[in-house]
């Protein structure tokens, strides 16, 4: 029996970098939408994000009560078009994806911003650099979906 010894190493290696997840709807036979997580290629560096507004005693936190369902909405850009859906369980929303995506640009470029509509309860999305009539499309879509949402 032999055994081996690993010499250590000068530099440790890097850490592999995190697969980024989006969540899309998926066509269903009975052409209702579905909604699956299909993994989306990392996306391009970005302005650091701001942090979503705090409550505070002078300020209520907004009431969200949403319907409960499955809404979509359209943002426009000059670059293209976004179809958004929101899925609203239990009046919070609990998927937002980029449905359609029109744009002259891949939307790969605003794909991280789907989870921010889910934590932060709101079409509020950080700016992205490089796409941001992308960005402003997805946001005005969501707000869309959300209108048609509104109790």
């Amino acid at each position: 029996m032999s055994t081996h010894a690993q010499t250590p190493t000068d530099s440790p290696s890097p850490a592999p970098a995190p697969l980024a997840v989006a969540v899309s709807p998926v066509a269903t036979d009975s052409g209702a939408a579905a909604v699956g997580v299909q993994p989306v290629s990392p996306a391009p560096t970005t302005a650091p994000p701001v942090p979503a507004p705090v409550a505070t005693d002078s300020a209520p936190a907004r009431a969200v009560g949403w319907k409960d369902g499955t809404y979509s909405g359209w943002g426009t850009s000059r670059h293209g078009d976004v179809e958004a859906t929101v899925i609203i369980e239990n009046g919070r929303i609990t998927a937002a994806a980029i449905s359609r995506c029109l744009t002259r640009y891949s939307c790969s470029w605003i794909a991280h911003l789907q989870p921010q509509v889910v934590e932060r309860q709101s079409p509020e999305v950080d700016n992205v650099s490089g796409a941001t009539e992308s960005a402003n499309a997805f946001y005005y879509a969501v707000v869309e979906a959300l209108k048609a949402a509104k109790r």
